[in-house]
């Protein structure tokens, strides 16, 4: 094996641990199972439905997300992060991977990143990665950064005012 070989060995084993690990942090908790032996009947009271909608604490984005959404919003960052590990790791076998699909993953995490679901630093983060390991999409994935730092000050300036 040549050096530039062990190289990307190396550099997509260590990206797809460091995937893993951020997955495994921001996966979110499972709810203890409900007794249902023991919990007693209530009876039916109608209650007006009220749309339940969460903060986002990460300082992206600071757009209110329905409850329902959220889980939605989770798993596709959860798939994102799995498909760049599954990137990383056919890169680091010499395969090179589609770069429609590579498009498509970096307009996703914009997305990702204006729900607030996202940290525009780990996305942009992610992007230099991909810029020195996609050298023919560096413009792209160039532009890409730009627009993710502009997301990441309009969003500083909204909480700041």
């Amino acid at each position: 094996m040549d050096r530039s070989t062990k190289f990307g060995l190396i550099i997509g084993f260590i990206v797809t641990l460091s995937l893993i690990i951020v997955v495994y942090i921001f996966k979110p908790l499972s709810s203890p199972p409900v007794d249902t032996a023991k919990a007693k009947p209530t009876p039916a009271v109608a209650t007006p439905t009220v749309e339940k909608k969460v903060l986002s604490t990460t300082p992206v984005q600071a757009n209110t997300v329905p409850l329902s959404n959220q889980a939605e919003l989770l798993q596709q960052r959860d798939k994102l992060y799995k498909d760049f590990s599954a990137m990383s790791d056919a890169l680091s076998h010499g395969q090179q991977p589609d770069l429609r699909q590579v498009s498509q993953m970096l307009e996703q995490q914009k997305q990702l990143v204006r729900t607030g679901t996202v940290a525009a630093d780990e996305a942009i983060s992610y992007c230099q990665f991909l810029r020195q390991i996609l050298p023919a999409m560096e413009r792209q994935i160039d532009q890409n950064i730009i627009e993710l730092e502009q997301l990441k000050r309009s969003a500083i300036q909204k909480v700041q005012s």
